[in-house]
């Protein structure tokens, strides 16, 4: 489907994932090499915000997490939860932005899981700030273990194309 006929179908909570990295840059080349020994399908999580009319993705990158237009990231999957986004989830997460990013935690996910509250990467944001709105995504933090949880909730996962001509 294309961005702008899955633009309306968005809501606050929804996991978007992604599956990018190439061999052109250091950032592309450690998410190729990361996805290889974890035989990962997606490289990275994050969750829609929809507010003021603007679809937005809050994530955990480095340096710090952010939040971004979802419409300039590209290609994505995109994860419909149902959350009810309510006042506190949205609170918390957004006292998060500007978290550092640690890519150690990141490693260490895919090798155990995470304490409680940890948002320093962002398969763990995901799952933290949705568990705020009572949707429990397990306890591995890792990206394809978040998009496996909420798609089993969901049944449902669909291949957003945005590709730069149409941004």
């Amino acid at each position: 489907m294309l961005y702008a006929e899955a633009r309306p179908l968005i809501r606050s909570g929804d996991v978007v994932a992604f599956s990018h990295g190439d061999w052109r840059t250091w950032s592309g080349i450690k998410v190729n090499i990361v996805r290889m020994f974890t035989r990962s399908t997606f490289s990275h999580t994050g969750l829609a915000w929809v507010v003021g009319g603007r679809v937005l993705v809050l994530e955990a990158v480095k340096p710090k997490l952010r939040i971004y237009p979802l419409s300039l990231l590209g290609d994505f999957y995109l994860v419909p939860t149902g959350a009810p986004w309510r006042e506190p989830t949205e609170a918390y997460a957004l006292d998060r932005v500007g978290v550092n990013y640690s890519e150690l935690v990141a490693l260490r996910a895919f090798f155990e899981p995470l304490e409680a509250g940890n948002v320093q990467q962002c398969a763990a944001y995901v799952r933290e700030v949705l568990l705020r709105d009572g949707i429990d995504l397990g306890q591995r933090a890792t990206p394809d273990a978040v998009v496996d949880a909420a798609l089993k909730r969901s049944g449902q996962i669909d291949f957003v194309s945005n590709p730069p001509e149409a941004r």
